[in-house]
C-alpha cells in the first residue's frame, strides 16, 4: 500500500538575505542605481538583423506603467569595455561587471532531444566569448542539480554539456551534484574562514565586500557564492512537475540577484505545460527575472514541429466536453472530480502547445524562442551577439505605493529603424519583499499576519495531522480547507491566495506554504464544494504553532488562524498516524502516486478538518488512519478503536488489520453510519499494539 505527498501547494523560500553587491572601487565606471531604481538590459538591431551600435538616449523613449522615464545612465557595453553616451570607452573589470549564463537542461527522456540539447550547447560555449563571460551548467531533474559551476574553461563545460544529455537519472547526477557542492563550500570556506553552511552567507557578503587586491582568487569566490545561493533557494521549496521547474528557474534567478552585469538563463526544454493553476507561480518568475535583470533563451529541444503541436490540445478539449455533457445531464448523485476541473480542463487543453509558455518566459525577458528547428546554430550565434554587446539603462520609476501590481514596461524607438528588445514589466514589490524572493501574492498575507491581526472576513478551517513518528523527525501534514461559498464568484470562476507558517517555541518560522488559486465552479459547487490545500513536512520534536490566512482576492477579504501543535517524540515500537476524518474516498484510483499518505493500493482518500457529522439517509462516520509496523517484531500489529463521551468509554471494538505494505505502513479506512451513533460529543480513540508496545491517537467527533 502506498502514499505520496500531493504537490498541491508551492511551498517558497524563506526570507533569505542575499551578499552586498561588491563595493565600488575607485575609476571603475558603472551603471549605479538605488533600491529603488530599474536596471534594463536592451537588445538593438537594424531591420535586417544586425546589432545596432550607435544608438543614443534620444533615440528611445523608456515608459513606465504608462508614464515616460528619465534614464539616469545609458551605456552601451560590448567585448571588455563599456562605452558612454558621449563616446568614452573604458576597460570592464571582471569582478565588477560579469556577464553570466547559466546553462539549464530539462531531464528529456528522448534521445533525440538530448542530441540536439547537446549539440546546441557545445556550438554556443565555443562561439566568440569575451573575457568576461562564465557558464555554469545545472540539470533540473526533482531537484536543481549543478553540474559545472560558473567558469570560462571550454572543456570543463563540454564535459558537463555531456554529462546533462547524456540520459543519467536523477541519483546519478545528484551524486555529481553534491560532490560540486561540497567543493564549494571549501572553497568558500577556506577564501573566507567559513566552514559551516551557516557562515556560507556571511562569507558571501564578506567576499564581496573585499577590495579586489586578489583578483581571481576573488572572482572564484564571487562565482562561488552565487551558486551556493542558487542551490539554498532550491532546498527551500518542495513540488513535482512544472511546480518544480518553476521553482527551480525561480532559484537560479535568486541566485543571480547580486550580481551586475549581462546575466541569462538558456532553457534547454522539451516544453512547459502551464495549467491555470500556475498562472502566479509563471508570472512571478518573469516579473523576478525583470526585476534582477535576468534574460531567458528557451531552447525547445524537440526540433522541427508540425500538427503535433495541438494533438494533446485536442485530446484534452473532448475529455472536458464529455465532462460538462455528463453535468448537464446529471440530475442526482455526488459532483466527480473531472467535473469539477471540467472548465479548468478546457482552460488547460487550451494552452496544451507547451511552446507557447516557452515563448512567453523567453519574450517576457527579453530574449527570444528558439525551436521548430534541427539546426539551432544561426539562433545561437544571436544569442551569443546578445551576451557579448548590449545596451544598459537604468531609471527611478519613483514607486511611492508598493501594493504587488504589475507595472508594464515599454521600450519605444525614436528611430525608423530600430527593432528593440527589452522586458515588458514587473509587480511593485519593497526591495526587503524582492530581497526574500516573495511572489506578489504573497505580500498582503504575510503583513496581515505579521501584525498578528484576527479577523473572520473569511471563513475557514486550518490544522496538522501527525503522519510516521520517527526518533529525528515526525511527518505533519498541513492542511488548509476553506468552503467555496466564503469566495465571492466573478464569471463563473474563484481565486484566492493562502498562506501558513510553521513557526517553532521561539518564533521562528521554520515552514511555510503559499498558494494561490483560480478556478472555475458551478453554482452548485460553490454552494457545497471546498478547496484543500496540503503539504507533508517533516519536524523535529516539540512545540510549534501554525499561523495561517486565506484571501479572497475579489473581494480582498482576508481570514486569519492560530493555533498550536505538538510533535512528540518518537519511540520504538508501532506507531500510529491521527485520527483524520474523510470528505471522500475513491477506490479503485488511477495515477496514484506512492508518496502520499492519503492515497494507497486501491484508492485515494481527501481528508477533511470537519469534525461534526449530520445525521442523513447514507452518511457515516468515516475515518481514516495509518499503523506503521515495527520491522523489529514478528508478530503483526494489532488495532483497537475505542468510543468515549465525558471521559468514560462506551465501547471497545478490535480491528483486524490487513497486511503492511514494503514500507511497513497499514493505511485503514473506519465507517460506521451516523444514524447507528446517538447525536452527542464523542472521543474516538484508536490504539494499535506490536510486541509489547503501544501507540495510540484520538480525535473529537460531533454527532448531530
Amino acid at each position: 500500500m502506498r502514499h505520496r505527498v500531493l504537490s498541491c501547494a508551492l511551498l517558497a523560500a524563506a526570507v533569505l538575505v542575499p551578499p552586498r553587491a561588491p563595493g565600488q572601487q575607485p575609476g571603475v565606471p558603472t551603471v549605479k542605481t538605488t533600491v529603488d531604481e530599474v536596471l534594463l538590459d536592451l537588445i538593438v538591431r537594424d531591420k535586417k538583423g544586425k546589432p545596432v551600435t550607435d544608438l543614443r538616449p534620444s533615440d528611445i523613449t523608456v515608459v513606465d506603467n504608462g508614464a515616460k522615464q528619465t534614464l539616469t545612465s545609458f551605456r552601451l557595453v560590448t567585448g571588455v569595455e563599456a562605452v558612454t553616451s558621449s563616446g568614452a570607452r573604458t576597460a570592464l573589470d571582471p569582478l565588477r561587471q560579469l556577464r553570466l549564463v547559466t546553462l539549464a537542461f530539462e531531464a528529456m527522456g528522448e534521445a533525440d532531444q538530448r542530441k540536439l540539447a547537446r549539440a546546441a550547447a557545445i556550438d554556443l560555449i565555443k562561439g566568440e566569448q569575451g573575457t568576461n563571460v562564465y557558464y555554469a551548467v545545472v540539470v533540473i531533474n526533482t531537484q536543481l542539480l549543478v553540474l559545472q559551476q560558473f567558469t570560462n574553461d571550454k572543456a570543463a563545460l563540454t564535459k558537463a554539456i555531456e554529462h546533462a544529455t547524456g540520459g543519467l537519472g536523477g541519483p546519478g547526477l545528484a551524486s555529481e551534484s553534491d560532490a560540486i557542492l561540497s567543493q564549494l563550500k571549501r572553497n568558500l570556506g577556506n577564501q573566507n574562514g567559513a566552514d559551516q553552511d551557516g557562515n556560507l552567507l556571511a562569507a558571501a557578503s564578506a567576499t564581496a565586500s573585499q577590495p579586489v587586491a586578489n583578483g581571481a582568487d576573488a572572482l572564484q569566490a564571487k562565482l562561488a557564492s552565487v551558486m551556493l545561493d542558487m542551490l539554498r533557494m532550491d532546498a527551500a521549496v518542495g513540488s513535482q512537475g512544472t511546480r518544480l521547474t518553476l521553482s527551480a528557474l525561480r532559484a537560479l534567478v535568486n541566485g543571480l540577484r547580486s550580481m551586475p552585469g549581462r546575466k541569462s538563463v538558456v532553457y534547454f526544454t522539451w516544453g512547459m505545460y502551464l495549467t491555470p493553476e500556475l498562472d502566479a507561480s509563471f508570472h512571478g518568475l518573469i516579473s523576478t527575472a525583470n526585476r534582477e535583470n535576468v534574460t531567458f533563451y528557451s531552447v525547445d529541444t524537440r526540433g522541427v514541429m508540425t500538427g503535433a503541436q495541438n494533438a494533446g490540445a485536442r485530446g484534452q478539449l473532448a475529455g472536458a466536453a464529455r465532462a460538462s455533457a455528463t453535468t448537464m445531464t446529471q440530475t442526482s448523485g455526488a459532483v466527480t472530480k473531472d467535473q469539477v476541473m471540467a472548465s479548468d480542463n478546457a482552460e488547460v487543453a487550451a494552452r496544451a502547445n507547451v511552446q507557447e509558455s516557452l515563448r512567453d518566459l523567453a519574450e517576457s525577458t527579453g530574449g527570444f524562442l528558439i525551436g521548430d528547428s534541427n539546426d539551432l546554430r544561426g539562433p545561437l550565434h544571436h544569442v551569443n551577439e546578445e551576451i557579448s554587446s548590449y545596451y544598459e539603462v537604468s531609471f527611478n520609476p519613483g514607486i511611492q505605493n508598493y501594493d504587488g501590481s504589475f507595472r508594464k514596461l515599454a521600450v519605444n524607438a525614436n528611430r525608423k529603424d530600430l527593432v528593440i528588445h527589452a522586458r515588458t514589466g514587473y509587480f511593485a514589490l519593497p526591495p526587503e519583499a524582492r530581497a526574500g524572493g516573495l511572489q506578489p501574492f504573497e505580500v498582503p498575507l504575510l503583513n496581515v499576519l505579521s501584525d498578528s491581526t484576527v479577523s473572520e472576513d473569511v471563513k475557514f478551517r486550518a490544522g496538522t495531522l501527525l503522519l510516521q513518528p520517527k526518533a529525528e523527525a515526525t511527518s505533519v501534514s498541513v492542511l488548509v480547507e476553506v468552503p467555496l461559498h466564503e469566495l465571492q464568484p466573478k464569471g463563473g470562476s474563484v481565486h484566492c491566495s493562502l498562506a501558513a507558517l510553521v513557526k517553532n517555541d521561539k518564533g521562528e518560522v521554520v515552514q511555510k506554504l503559499t498558494r494561490d488559486r483560480s478556478f472555475q465552479v458551478t453554482a452548485d459547487q460553490l454552494k457545497l464544494g471546498h478547496f484543500l490545500d496540503k503539504m507533508t513536512v517533516a519536524l523535529t520534536p516539540g512545540q510549534y504553532s501554525l499561523e495561517s490566512a486565506v484571501m479572497d482576492r475579489e473581494s480582498g477579504k482576508v481570514g486569519t488562524q492560530r493555533s498550536q501543535f505538538t510533535v512528540p517524540a518518537g519511540v520504538r515500537g508501532v506507531g500510529i498516524s491521527s485520527l483524520t476524518p474523510m470528505r471522500s474516498y475513491t477506490p479503485n484510483a488511477k495515477g496514484l502516486d506512492p508518496d502520499d499518505p492519503f492515497q494507497f493500493q486501491g484508492g485515494s482518500v481527501t481528508p477533511t478538518l470537519d469534525l461534526t457529522v449530520k445525521k442523513a439517509p447514507n452518511t457515516a462516520l468515516r475515518l481514516f488512519f495509518t499503523v506503521y509496523q515495527d520491522a523489529s517484531v514478528r508478530t503483526a500489529p494489532t488495532v483497537e478503536i475505542e468510543f468515549l463521551q465525558a471521559g468514560k468509554s462506551l465501547t471497545k471494538v478490535p480491528m483486524q488489520l490487513p497486511s503492511a505494505d514494503a514500507q511497513g505502513r497499514i493505511p485503514y479506512l473506519m465507517t460506521i453510519p451516523a444514524e447507528s451513533i446517538p447525536s452527542g460529543s464523542y472521543e474516538v480513540r484508536a490504539t494499535a499494539r506490536q510486541g509489547g508496545t503501544t501507540a495510540a491517537s484520538a480525535t473529537m467527533i460531533q454527532i448531530e
